[in-house]
């Protein structure tokens, strides 16, 4: 475990305005400490709008870092953006960025931070900031393998996502995770306008599950699976993800990826039966406390 120092440095610490925005952009992709987990939205237009709490280190005029979380969602927070300047010490500068971050969280109603550790660098510094590990994420893929059938459950209906179908969708996964795992409604909005394929299990007129797809240059990702927890265990799941290798079969796309928690069995045993197989590229998530 790395310890990091905690001397008084001339750093000045500063909430994100748009003033900064060359100076970010400057520090995000021209330096190698840099780690950006945003999912489903652009750098820019995310920590412009009220989705992000950032803030910045200042070295008298220069911009020596960043870290930005996302709005709590029921409690729950995700570190998106941790930048250090490749001149400054990173023992130095995450400290000050995360002792401002951390009250500005807890203002929104933050309770936890969690951070997908996407490089080798912030690992060495999560413990020391107070993390713990929580679990690795999983990714499974699936090749050109026979097409699973489309077993429909009784009373089940899919069709395409429309529109307004978005606050019940985003509903439906709240009510499926448990925090940190939940997206927040903005998260759902945008994650539906990237997407390349996204349907919805119905009984009735009653949503009760969604698929969305998003395409890469040699295949699919399955990036979001959500079934109401009193309808799971029925095969809806199984049914949506079906669907979506059949449709990107049809297409001459036949290769999907999925990721998923290392401890959740129940997904993985869906996707194993899929054809799906792990690849073998695992991930860490680390948590803080924030109380």
């Amino acid at each position: 475990m790395i310890s990091l120092a905690r001397a008084p440095l001339p750093l000045t610490i500063t909430p994100y305005s748009r003033r900064y925005r060359g100076a970010v952009r400057e520090l995000l992709f021209r330096h190698e400490t840099v780690m950006i987990h945003l999912d489903w939205q652009e750098t820019e237009p995310w920590m412009d709008s009220l989705e992000a709490i950032t803030r910045l280190a200042f070295d008298g005029h220069r911009l020596v870092g960043a870290l930005a979380a996302s709005q709590p969602v029921d409690g729950a927070s995700w570190l998106r953006i941790a930048a250090v300047h490749d001149a400054a010490d990173p023992s130095v500068v995450l400290p000050a960025l995360w002792e401002a971050v951390k009250p500005a969280l807890i203002e929104t109603g933050g309770v936890q931070v969690a951070v997908l550790v996407l490089r080798e660098w912030l690992g060495k510094y999560v413990s020391a900031l107070g993390f713990r590990f929580l679990e690795d994420i999983v990714t499974l893929r699936r090749g050109d393998q026979p097409l699973p059938p489309l077993m429909l459950p009784e009373g089940v209906t899919i069709r395409m996502l429309h529109n307004d179908d978005l606050t019940r969708i985003a509903a439906v996964d709240r009510a499926a995770f448990a925090p940190p795992w939940q997206m927040s409604a903005q998260e759902v909005y945008h994650a539906a306008q990237i997407a390349g394929y996204c349907t919805v299990a119905q009984i009735g007129t009653q949503i009760i599950g969604y698929q969305l797809c998003t395409v890469y240059f040699d295949g699919s990702h399955l990036a979001r699976l959500a079934v109401l927890p009193s309808m799971q265990g029925r095969g809806i799941g199984r049914a949506l993800v079906s669907g979506a290798i059949q449709h990107f079969t049809a297409r001459g796309i036949p290769a999907m990826t999925v990721n998923t928690q290392a401890n959740n069995i129940q997904s993985q045993r869906v996707y194993t039966r899929l054809g799906f197989k792990r690849n073998g590229y695992d991930l860490p998530v680390w948590v803080a406390a924030l109380a």
